[in-house]
């Protein structure tokens, strides 16, 4: 399906400013798959087709949970030809490309319920940033 979208398309995560998100005139929100894969992913390993193929189970349950159409999940960008995925795969993709990311996500997971609270290395560094001194922090991991 071809949608048309509203410009422009945005970073919503800024652990990941490749991963590009936009509305299509419907009000649907999607990520830019191909430009993810454009700038992180590896031609040989990674494609929209693939990510699809290898998590068919997560599309379905997707469509069930959000009751989105089938049309409506992938679509092509009218303007730009780009591949768009529903947003709510958007973090599934990019474990796709990085499994690593997907290990770390699946950590922080657990660390949220066990404990019920989890906290991005990205906003550590920040609190970190904001509270402490550089020769606050450096007597710290001296000690």
């Amino acid at each position: 399906m071809k949608v048309r979208t509203k410009a422009p398309f945005t970073v919503k995560y800024m652990e990941f400013p490749e991963l590009l998100f936009g509305t299509s005139e419907n009000g649907i929100n999607y990520f830019d798959a191909t430009t993810y894969l454009t700038e992180k992913g590896d031609g040989n390993k990674h494609s929209v087709i693939d990510f699809a193929r290898k998590f068919a189970f997560w599309f379905e349950g997707v469509k069930a949970v959000y009751e989105i159409p089938d049309l409506e999940l992938m679509a092509t960008d009218e303007a730009t030809g780009h591949i768009l995925i529903d947003e709510s795969l958007a973090l599934l993709f990019v474990a796709y490309v990085d499994p690593g990311f997907g290990v770390y996500m699946t950590e922080r997971m657990s660390e949220l319920l066990l404990d019920g609270v989890t906290l991005s290395d990205t906003r550590i560094v920040q609190a970190i940033r904001n509270r402490l001194t550089k020769e606050e922090l450096l007597k710290l991991i001296e000690t």
